[in-house]
């Protein structure tokens, strides 16, 4: 048994992603997908973890889409990906902007419901549920706790659901670009839950999913808890006939949706192991032709000889297992590129900061170039996926461990350097390593401003300063924390790329103003 639909606190499910994995282990489930709506910060947060679980594991996520024109009625539409990279540039951005709508939409529930008379506040509703994003479920389950309903599902009948009077309409982007933007990704794209999407005619179902065909469409979701045994015969047909993948999952949110449990839905669901084989293989025959010109968009570069390219990505692992379609792997590479990136990152650092001593640079330089943070680099650029990997080294997570992501990215500059010389590579790692060259130079002339803050206040006011989180913005693996301050009549708004970093320019802000008032 399997569940490929399942969602967490990173979204609007009650259990952490950890949680989940914990559950599918004692409940027997064999393969599980974290498919969050909009988002990939619960596959970030178990990551490094998955592979000690006997439990199968795939990337997903739930994408809130707009139908095609000739459906435009039908509202919103639900798109599964599977099997992508969640580093992915294009796939991270859309995610970021539907977070940033559902941050600005959450507030307007919740004038709305205060207009009904309702005492919320959305305060109230993040710290009572502490979820990476909070949305009508949290709203609703609060509702309840105060006795304003009587259950989760009076809630959305009486006020969120759509057209009632606290609903709010959501972001949505087309189904044509969440099929491409999952395909980029390197991921399969599938129509999730067909069955409770209100189609007026009998054959408007076909006709539906016949267009999404022509985008690019890869599967539908066939085994769900609300499609009876005709729908499910009737999807597999379609299935069938289009070269598709069949794809099921319970649509578990936890204590949020009451009745349904992992894996078996509402008792009436029990899909098979091979399911999630068939699923897995397709994705497995993406990644063995990936787009190598996503990479080079990724990269700002385009190679005039990829052969170049494709050596810097074959990882020794691929060379033992295909050394008749490999010549060499990657390691002569990765010692020319070392060198590259050595000076190309000392010459940045000298440039960005005229008065460090050669015994700062050297440490500043050690730390950029090291083996985390070439890692991460390369994260950003979304390497890991078009690493050419061992089949056991890809099983155990090989296009995320640190040191292959390290090497791969100093082999990449390297074949940079040989097809275009040093100053096309330098232009390339200048623009990667930028901010990260500003972030360690901010750290070691480290002030702590929030402490120095808070000695002057409690000495001059007899209070501390209060921070909150105003927001937060970019993908999960790269966001950007605004914190508001506030202390009497001042408010500073700090950012910074943690959110101890923006109190710390909040806090700096509010005692240059503070500087003003006592001189």
């Amino acid at each position: 048994m399997i569940d490929l639909h399942t969602h967490s606190t990173a979204s609007d499910g009650s259990l952490t992603p950890r949680q989940i994995l914990d559950l599918a282990r004692d409940t027997g489930i064999e393969a599980v997908a974290l498919t969050d709506h909009d988002t990939v910060a619960g596959i970030l947060e178990i990551k490094d973890i998955v592979h000690s679980y006997p439990v199968e594991f795939i990337t997903g996520v739930e994408i809130s889409c707009s139908p095609p024109p000739e459906f435009k009625s039908l509202g919103s539409i639900h798109m599964l990906g599977y099997g992508f990279s969640v580093y992915d540039c294009g796939l991270n951005d859309a995610l970021t902007r539907a977070a940033e709508a559902r941050a600005n939409r959450n507030p307007k529930i919740i004038e709305k419901l205060n207009a009904l008379g309702f005492d919320i506040t959305l305060d109230e509703v993040e710290r009572r549920f502490d979820a990476s994003q909070t949305g009508r479920p949290h709203i609703a389950e609060l509702l309840v706790e105060k006795g304003y309903v009587s259950d989760f599902r009076q809630a959305f009948d009486l006020y969120l659901g759509k057209n009632k009077p606290a609903y709010v309409d959501k972001f949505k982007i087309s189904c044509k670009e969440a099929i491409r933007l999952i395909l980029d990704a390197g991921g399969l794209p599938v129509l999730a839950h067909p069955g409770i999407i209100d189609f007026q005619r009998p054959h408007d179902l076909d006709t539906f999913v016949n267009l999404l065909v022509e985008d690019g469409l890869a599967g539908i979701e066939v085994y769900y808890s609300g499609h009876d045994s005709a729908l499910r015969q009737h999807l597999s047909e379609i299935v069938h006939s289009k070269g598709l993948v069949a794809t099921g999952g319970s649509d578990f949110h936890g204590s949020f949706n009451k009745g349904v449990d992992l894996g078996r839905g509402r008792g009436n669901l029990n899909v098979a192991m091979s399911v999630f084989k068939t699923l897995n293989e397709r994705v497995l025959e993406i990644q063995a032709a990936p787009r190598l010109d996503l990479l080079e968009q990724n990269l700002d570069y385009r190679f005039k000889s990829r052969a170049f390219l494709s050596n810097a990505l074959c990882h020794r692992s691929y060379l033992n297992e295909n050394q008749n379609t490999c010549d060499t792997d990657n390691e002569r590479l990765e010692f020319l590129g070392d060198a590259v990136l050595g000076l190309c990152v000392g010459h940045l650092l000298m440039e960005s900061d005229p008065l460090k001593k050669e015994g700062d640079l050297s440490r500043l330089r050690s730390n950029l170039v090291s083996e985390t943070g070439l890692a991460n680099i390369a994260r950003r650029i979304d390497l890991g996926r078009f690493i050419k990997l061992g089949k056991g080294e890809s099983l155990s997570g090989g296009s995320d461990k640190n040191s292959i992501l390290s090497d791969a990215f100093e082999a990449v500059v390297a074949a940079v350097y040989l097809d275009a010389g040093f100053e096309r590579a330098q232009t390339m790692v200048n623009r990667l390593f930028q901010e990260p060259v500003q972030q360690v130079l901010a750290s070691s002339d480290f002030i702590d401003y929030k402490s120095g803050l808070q000695e002057f206040t409690q000495e001059h006011f007899g209070k501390t300063p209060d921070y909150a989180l105003a927001k937060e913005r970019g993908p999960d693996h790269d966001k950007t924390f605004e914190i508001c301050l506030n202390l009497d009549s001042i408010s500073t708004m700090g950012t910074g790329k943690t959110k101890k970093a923006a109190e710390q320019d909040a806090a700096k802000k509010a005692l240059a103003i503070l500087n003003r008032n006592f001189d």
